[in-house]
């Protein structure tokens, strides 16, 4: 998945260029998660259809475990499955920007919880939740952050692993490498 010009952090492409550009690499699908919002997804899903190509529609919401305006926020990505997928994504979005302060809406576990049928759920990047408190050496609370996760989604819930590094400390590697330990773990029959 990618961000394009509706993303309200990073993103760069308009989408018609983007799904061309998926097209002409061979790419059966391109999935779409901009940054705190869900207004590019009609153009997408339109552009990647004109292209021949399948869309995955989501976003990159910034999440809480439960709305705190003093603490930080942490990436998550959403993405539906089916048109009730679509739908509930719009609704966390929606009760999101209620509990937003400067520009960015903060999904919490009582929105996923209310809205998660037909979402995939993913950890994000880095500065998702889970891969933050594994940089930080806290895998209990990482582990606990995820358990819930499983609880909302099940199987739809996954970890996301960045294949490269980020730094020259290794950081992205071991926060990989502990995430598929702890995916064995709590995934049994991934073994």
């Amino acid at each position: 998945y990618r961000h394009d010009e509706h993303s309200l952090f990073d993103g760069f492409g308009k989408p018609a260029q983007l799904a061309a550009i998926a097209k002409e690499k061979g790419l059966a699908a391109l999935g779409l998660a901009n940054h705190g919002n869900t207004s590019g997804l009609v153009e997408h899903y339109f552009a990647c259809k004109e292209a021949g190509i399948k869309p995955i529609l989501g976003v990159e919401g910034y999440f809480q475990p439960s709305f705190n305006k003093e603490r930080d926020r942490f990436h998550l990505c959403l993405f539906a499955k089916s048109l009730k997928g679509y739908q509930n994504i719009n609704r966390i979005m929606t009760s999101a920007n209620k509990e937003a302060f400067h520009y960015k809406p903060v999904i919490t576990f009582e929105m996923l919880e209310k809205y998660s049928e037909d979402v995939i759920c993913t950890s994000a990047c880095i500065h998702g939740t889970i891969s933050w408190y594994v940089s930080k050496g806290n895998l209990k609370l990482a582990e606990k952050l995820t358990k819930r996760f499983i609880e909302i989604f099940g199987g739809d819930f996954y970890f996301e692993i960045q294949p490269y590094p980020l730094r020259e400390d290794n950081v992205q590697e071991t926060v990989n490498e502990e995430l598929l330990k702890l995916g064995k773990k709590l995934y049994r029959d991934w073994e």
